[in-house]
């Protein structure tokens, strides 16, 4: 009986491993003819035919979805796959810069954008390459992704360091295997992620007054104020413009964040002082926080490192004073959900992350018991 058109065709191929015969599939996937072993056969298979036939079936059905895997899945190199990750992340990187952007913001996105892909380029260049660069992505398994994690870890790496590497390398195989048609025929299992230890500094309200007295700058001086009372980002209040404050309150619109949301803040009394004071006299598109000579701050680490150590706190980061405001709003009262809107957090998760517990924390809570 003739097949009908379209469900390929069945055919029974004796060879001297196979006397009585192999079934092998013919079937079109787009453009291409092809034919493959079905993997049964009437020697060692009862129902070989019927099993022939439900995996012709099953092949045509990936063909027309588009999730067969293509012609030359099995020579795909991890370095190809590499190729696909960097014009991925271009692409993620193209998609939060509005085109309405100011020229200042947009000038900062872009050259963000192209360090950011640069410093994923150099990742992957320096590590990544040469343990898996001309390799066939087909092959890779997770006992050779083990042999990855020992090697970078007996040459000093740290565990976050490994951790992002490796969701680089399982990024670029799922764009891989999500292509139509596939590179890959499946993405190999990855490792558990290693442990990783996340920094816990913050400062109380007692002790931040003694870092601003220390900031002679007054644009430096209100950009830490900022940061702690509103917990904003450092590439936020950098890159900030006067026409992003008005009537008391800081608009960043959607490309002036890091995660691309715009979002509206109201500032407090002493915030409002201080930012309004930097605003006076400059364009609409010029940035809040300069230096006396109205250069905008950029590198600020030495006067930062002055003030810590004057204010007797040495170790304490600029990122920290984020984690302050995280720490300091929840102590407060204010909802969580307010809170995020204020400081640009999207997951409770990470939110939770910031609200440090002290061991005064713990000891006002053990007198409460």
């Amino acid at each position: 009986m003739t097949r009908p058109y379209g469900l390929g065709t069945l055919s029974l191929r004796k060879t001297k491993r196979h006397p009585k015969g192999q079934w092998w599939l013919r079937y079109v996937a787009g453009a291409r003819r092809i034919t493959e072993k079905s993997g049964y056969c009437e020697c060692h298979d009862s129902g070989a035919k019927a099993k022939a036939e439900k995996k012709l079936l099953k092949q045509i059905g990936k063909a027309e979805a588009g999730t067969l895997p293509s012609h030359r899945a099995g020579r795909t190199l991890v370095s190809d796959l590499g190729s696909k990750l960097f014009e991925a992340r271009r692409a993620s990187l193209i998609r939060k810069i509005p085109e309405n952007l100011p020229e200042p913001t947009r000038v900062w996105r872009e050259a963000n954008a192209e360090r950011l892909l640069t410093e994923i380029k150099n990742r992957w260049s320096l590590h990544i390459k040469d343990v898996f660069g001309d390799r066939k992505a087909a092959f890779v398994t997770t006992e050779d992704l083990n042999r990855y994690i020992v090697k970078r870890h007996d040459e000093g790496a740290k565990n976050a360091t490994i951790n992002r590497e490796l969701a680089m390398l399982r990024r670029a195989f799922r764009l891989g295997y999500n292509t139509r048609p596939r590179l890959v025929p499946e993405v190999p299992v990855f490792p558990d992620k290693l442990p990783e230890s996340s920094r816990t500094g913050f400062i109380e309200d007692a002790g931040f007054p003694k870092i601003l007295a220390a900031i002679p700058e007054p644009g430096l001086r209100a950009m830490v104020l900022v940061a702690y009372r509103l917990g904003f980002r450092k590439s936020e209040l950098m890159n900030l413009l006067v026409m992003q404050v008005a009537d008391g309150w800081i608009s960043l619109f959607k490309g002036a964040t890091k995660n691309s949301k715009a979002r509206r803040v109201a500032m407090p009394d002493d915030v409002r002082e201080a930012v309004e004071a930097c605003c006076k006299g400059k364009a609409p598109d010029a940035h809040v926080f300069t230096w006396p000579n109205g250069k905008p701050i950029k590198d600020f680490r030495v006067a930062w490192e002055n003030a810590c150590k004057k204010a007797k706190v040495p170790d304490l980061n600029f990122h920290d004073l984020r984690r302050s405001f995280v720490r300091n709003s929840q102590r407060k009262g204010i909802p969580a959900t307010v809170a995020m809107r204020i400081s640009g957090h999207l997951t409770r998760l990470v939110f939770d992350d910031y609200d440090v517990t002290a061991e005064q924390d713990l000891i006002d809570a053990a007198r409460k018991l």
